[in-house]
């Protein structure tokens, strides 16, 4: 049982038995630590047209601007006209080939991560960051700049430990998110929800979530997903830190100190 304070405005503090939360009890990290035991990890597509076909275009690209090259070197360097074909000639225009390679890429590798579309599934996007306020279902996988890539995962897993566990959940895939969900706690408590900055560990850019274990020294360590790119439990820098919060159902710090619950 974890009692703690709260200030609120003008340095009033709360008794620390207004609000109590059970810290006791954490389901959710026996399922964690179990799909950390199946070392769940991203799997490269692998296909081998995908990849074959990419080289062509490459090198078809390659010889392409050769091509270009020698046609300008040909011409009189003070032509304007051979100037303005070059030009015209190095631009980069999209590509619906390389496009359909990404997204062929995107359905091989939505088939090699099972475990992590199964993460996906239970999650949808924010409607807070949705400018008509709608919430959208995730693709596991997607196609961007002709490359198939996996959708950002890490608030997916926590999500889908504490469905498995039968705990309170938010649903959203966003990372930061989760800074609005549950009761705010002062200080890391094992099983508790750390929300931390973006960093390219985590190949996000709203943030990552993850699972508290405990704290070393200046770090602290979580257990989540998309940590590298798997499932691990991985240091970070406390400086990171964000904010941690409790699975509950309510705020219960806003239901103490009478503030409005949304």
């Amino acid at each position: 049982m974890l009692c703690f304070l709260f200030m609120v405005t003008k340095q009033v503090w709360m008794k620390s038995d207004e609000i109590a939360l059970d810290t006791s009890n954490t389901p959710w990290m026996d399922v964690a630590n179990a799909e950390l035991g199946k070392k769940v990890h991203e799997l490269a597509a692998d296909d081998k047209f995908v990849n074959e076909m990419r080289l062509a275009l490459n090198r078809a690209s390659e010889l392409e601007k050769a091509a270009s090259m020698d046609f300008v070197l040909a011409e009189s360097p003070t032509d304007s006209r051979a100037l303005g074909h070059y030009k015209l000639l190095s631009q980069k225009l999209p590509n619906s080939v390389q496009q359909a390679l990404g997204k062929m890429e995107a359905k091989r590798l939505e088939e090699r991560n099972p475990e992590i579309v199964k993460y996906l599934k239970e999650v949808k996007t924010d409607p807070a960051y949705d400018k008509k306020g709608v919430s959208y279902d995730i693709a596991p996988t997607f196609e961007s700049g002709g490359y198939g890539k996996i959708t950002a995962w890490c608030a997916a897993f926590v999500n889908w430990c504490l469905i498995q566990a039968d705990a309170p959940h938010l649903g959203y895939a966003t990372a930061k998110s989760w800074l609005d969900f549950g009761t705010p706690v002062s200080h890391g408590i094992y099983g508790c929800l750390a929300i931390v900055k973006p960093s390219t560990s985590t190949g996000s850019t709203t943030g990552h979530v993850a699972f508290f274990v405990n704290t070393e020294g200046n770090k602290v360590r979580l257990l989540g997903g998309n940590q590298s790119g798997k499932i691990s439990s991985t240091r970070f820098p406390e400086s990171w830190v964000l904010g941690y919060r409790w699975p509950t159902k309510i705020n219960n710090y806003l239901l103490a100190t009478g503030g409005v619950l949304t």
